[in-house]
């Protein structure tokens, strides 16, 4: 039982003495570094309420007041190892570092670090481990951030040499850019009130700060007075942990857009603590301690001995704890998860926040392993840019330009109609800006651009003008009229997607009206072969009336009844021939044909004249009229390139000029040097003022722009047109800032705006609406269409002139003849001239007779007297019927002498 019982009191003895081991642990801290300190001390005092170890550690701490006196510094530490050290935190001053990790590396004590420095280029020693990430992570999770950001350009803050060398990491790390990046250095002694104001001044809008807290809450606080906390702002602050920082209330009600990293478990984080020194120096103590512990369950004598810094001996166990450090990991510390990779160096754990308006958000993960990983709610970005739309009203610039703004002439209140100044607009940037607002439910106000350019770049000045240039100055949310996207401009601003599409063509006037040519049915021929048909036409009818009264086969027997005439007759007399060929000539033909073989020989080679020459004349008419209507001498750039006489060009500085001076068709470079070479200057300041010369120069100017403003002007001046098709396609789009955070947003509404058809019909309806020139009523509907090709009263005017004409002398011959009828009935019927001028009118006028009496004096006979009168009338009529067919010399000798003879042979015959 004795023996029993001693035993048990030296087993619970030997407990006793394993639970009251002592660790001794040192820290070295300056003055000044109090925070380091409590949090150092706390987590000693935090380790002891753990009774699962059978150990204790205890703080040895040496304050050091001065870097410079290293003697001093030396003869402390020499001190603090004599009593055993199982492990010393290192000081943060390099001087006093340097001295320490001297004496701990001969010595093999390990050497704990938790605040940044520049790792040593040559190979670190076995017992130092530093629990701050390592710069080639920090540069490296800032680069990628800032690759996710698409900063085409920014300006570097920057305070400490420490952040000056890892900004350059993250330079290379990043890449080249299109444009230069702008590095300022601040420190605690100099006035960086004037950097602020030239930054705020300045079009770079995009801050990397890589600045100590202090520095950086009073940057933003200076900032904030030169309006650098705007929404259009963009800031990436390296710190690790954005939300230990004390800017929350600067922040808080702006709408600026801030980057940041999160690092610690908040949490777990207690008020005391305020800087990731703290929290490193808390974790690397826990950490420390659990290396211990691992290393005492192995049953390795971890105590140490008194060392001296003038002996060689060393700590027995200090490689092994600096061993099983880095090869320990921690999941659960303040500042997440704690691991080093084979080379002794901490991999950082990123969350990558954004502040967004009153709150921070976790937006994206980022690890050494998978980079940035987006781990931001969808709808996150939209509660954020809603929030921002009902609170905010933008501003949207913009430049007068038909239909897209223009202003109210009449005073009556429309509908979308906006106040600038003392007038008011409207137009189809109007109508869109309100349909967007009414979608994204935003308020907005328009402004008129003062120098009225759309934007161009001018490399002497490095500048831009107009729209863009009120972008970059962010003196206006939005730009919206007809401004083009180009490259230049979508490097310099951001582009909805488009809301029009469109391309270059080229705008020319109609041909002028000419005078109405009465004989331009003459054209097809010379006036030579007019000529020269008439004289064939006189050549031939003589030739026919010689010919015939050579040939024997065209005399024949006037009187059929008589077969044995005295005299024969021939029909081809001159007026007849005359009659025939004018009847071939006209395709029409005639009662009188030839009967002899030469005569129709003559016909025969007449009428192929005819034939060839009616033909030739029908096709060139045609050819003729078509050419007339053509008038139009370009139809395409290539025409206008091929020829000199008439001048062309385009809006100085826009879009559609920078088309031409950058284009690598060699019909476009022959245009450019066209139009720039040009005296005096084919480029207009404006639109207008391009119309105008079109519209004023008589068909010796074209002038290239947008086919959208094309159709329009067209639709305003009747006297314009559209010639050829589209140089290039391009688009129209709202700008606004380089990665502004409402890009998404309007360009979604633009699209919902295309799919539901409103685009089209606002187009439609504002290009409908175009208030004509009073002269476009009556010559639009000639401009094109089916009645293109209509013939004018101008085009056959003369055939009817010569139709009325040709009627008019008819009538004239028929009043002639009429005249000389009742001279002949007056004097054979011995009456009164007047007598016979009413009986003979009176009858013409009666169209409802139809017999009409020999003579005038048997009128008023007896109804028997008057059907033989009729009857005579009849047979009197048909005989002069009959006898224009034969020589009007021998019927006036039939009628006077042997008219009696004739009917007595005739009644025989038929007898």
């Amino acid at each position: 039982m004795n023996i029993i019982f001693l035993l048990t009191i030296l087993v619970l003895f030997n407990i006793c003495q394993c639970y009251s081991s002592i660790l001794k642990v040192g820290g070295i801290f300056h003055s000044g570094e109090l925070n380091y300190y409590n949090a150092f001390m706390t987590a000693i005092e935090n380790l002891k309420k753990d009774r699962l170890t059978t150990f204790e550690l205890e703080a040895r701490i040496i304050w050091i007041n001065t870097t410079s006196d290293s003697f001093k510094t030396s003869t402390e530490v020499c001190n603090l190892v004599t009593e055993g050290i199982t492990g010393i935190f290192a000081p943060t001053q390099f001087q006093t570092r340097e001295v320490v990790l001297s004496i701990c590396s001969k010595l093999e004590i390990p050497v704990i670090e938790y605040a940044y420095h520049l790792r040593e280029k040559l190979k670190e020693q076995r017992t130092v481990l530093n629990f701050y990430p390592d710069n080639k992570y920090i540069s490296k999770a800032i680069a990628d951030v800032l690759k996710s950001l698409s900063w085409k350009s920014f300006t570097v803050i920057y305070d400490t040499d420490d952040a000056l060398i890892r900004i350059q990491d993250v330079l290379q790390l990043h890449g080249p850019l299109d444009s230069p990046i702008t590095i300022r250095h601040i420190s605690e002694d100099h006035d960086y009130l004037p950097l602020l104001k030239e930054i705020s001044n300045s079009t770079d809008w995009n801050l990397l700060l890589d600045l100590n807290p202090t520095n950086l809450e009073k940057v933003l606080i200076e900032g904030k007075k030169f309006g650098m906390l705007k929404d259009y702002y963009k800031y990436l602050i390296c710190y690790l942990d954005m939300k230990l920082l004390p800017i929350f209330d600067e922040l808080n009600g702006t709408y600026v857009n801030i980057t940041g990293f999160q690092m610690l478990q908040h949490e777990k984080l207690s008020a005391e603590i305020t800087t990731i020194e703290e929290t490193i120096i808390y974790d690397a103590v826990q950490h420390f301690k659990e290396a211990l512990y691992v290393l005492s369950t192995k049953d390795v004598n971890i105590q140490p001995k008194p060392l001296s810094c003038d002996k060689n001996e060393k700590y027995h166990a200090g490689t092994d704890i600096a061993t099983l450090l880095r090869e320990l990991s921690m999941t659960n510390g303040l500042t997440g998860e704690l691991q080093f990779d084979k080379e002794g160096k901490r991999i950082l754990y990123l969350s990558v926040i954004s502040f967004q308006h009153h709150e921070y958000v976790t937006t994206h993960k980022w690890s050494v392993g998978e980079g940035l990983q987006l781990i931001k709610p969808a709808d996150s970005v939209k509660s954020y840019t809603d929030t921002i739309f009902a609170s905010k009203t933008f501003i949207v610039t913009t430049k007068i330009g038909e239909p897209y703004m223009m202003e109210v002439k009449d005073a009556t209140s429309g509908e979308n109609q906006v106040i600038i100044g003392s007038k008011r607009y409207e137009g189809y940037c109007v109508d869109l800006m309100h349909k967007i607002g009414q979608l994204l439910k935003f308020k907005h106000t328009f402004e008129l651009v003062k120098d009225n350019n759309y934007g161009s770049y001018d490399p002497v000045k490095k500048s831009w003008n107009g729209l863009v240039k009120r972008i970059l100055d962010r003196k206006a949310d939005f730009a919206i009229c007809d401004l083009t996207i180009t490259f230049d401009r979508k490097k310099a601003v951001d582009f909805t997607m488009p809301f029009m599409t469109l391309g270059i063509s080229i705008l020319f006037s109609h041909p002028e009206d000419k005078e109405p040519n009465l004989f331009s049915f003459l054209s097809p021929l010379s006036t030579d072969v007019w000529m020269y048909m008439a004289t064939a036409y006189l050549a031939v009818s003589l030739m026919l009336f010689f010919q015939a009264r050579m040939a024997p086969g065209e005399w024949g027997n006037p009187h059929p009844c008589n077969s044995e005439a005295d005299e024969l007759e021939n029909n081809f007399n001159l007026m007849n021939s005359m009659w025939l060929t004018m009847g071939s000539l006209m395709q029409q033909g005639s009662d009188i044909l030839p009967q002899a073989p030469s005569i129709r020989m003559v016909a025969g080679m007449w009428w192929f004249f005819v034939l060839i020459m009616v033909s030739s004349y029908t096709a060139n008419l045609a050819a003729f009229l078509t050419a007339d209507k053509m008038d139009v001498s370009i139809n395409s750039a290539d025409d206008l390139a091929k020829q000199t006489k008439i001048k062309y060009g385009s809006l100085n500085g826009g879009s559609t000029s920078s088309f031409f001076q950058h284009s690598n068709h060699s019909t476009y470079q022959r245009m450019w040097t066209a139009m720039s070479d040009a005296k005096p200057s084919v480029f207009t300041s404006t639109n207008h003022d391009g119309v105008e010369r079109v519209r004023t120069g008589k068909r010796g100017y074209a002038f290239l722009m947008e086919s959208t403003t094309i159709e329009y002007t067209v639709q305003k001046y009747c006297g314009l047109t559209q010639v050829g098709g589209l140089l290039d396609s391009k688009g129209y789009g709202i700008a606004m800032p380089l990665n502004s955070p409402y890009r998404t947003a309007i360009s979604g509404a633009v699209l919902k705006l295309q799919e539901s058809g409103e685009l089209g019909q606002l187009k439609e309806h504002w290009w409908k609406k175009v208030e004509s020139d009073p002269s476009c009523t009556t010559n639009r509907g000639s401009s094109g269409g089916a009645d293109a090709d209509a013939l004018k009263m101008s085009n056959v005017g003369g055939v009817f002139l010569v139709l009325m004409c040709g009627c008019g002398v008819s009538f004239l011959i028929a009043l002639c003849e009429f005249i000389w009828n009742v001279r002949k009935v007056a004097v054979e019927e011995k009456v009164t001239p007047w007598k016979a001028l009413i009986v003979e009118l009176r009858f013409a006028v009666n169209i409802w007779t139809e017999s009409k009496p020999v003579k005038i004096t048997q009128k008023n006979s007896s109804t028997s007297s008057e059907e033989n009168d009729g009857f005579k009338r009849a047979t009197s009529t048909a005989r002069s019927l009959m006898g224009s067919f034969l020589r009007i010399d021998v019927m006036d000798k039939l009628d006077k002498e042997n008219r009696t003879y004739d009917k007595k042979i005739c009644n025989s015959s038929v007898k």
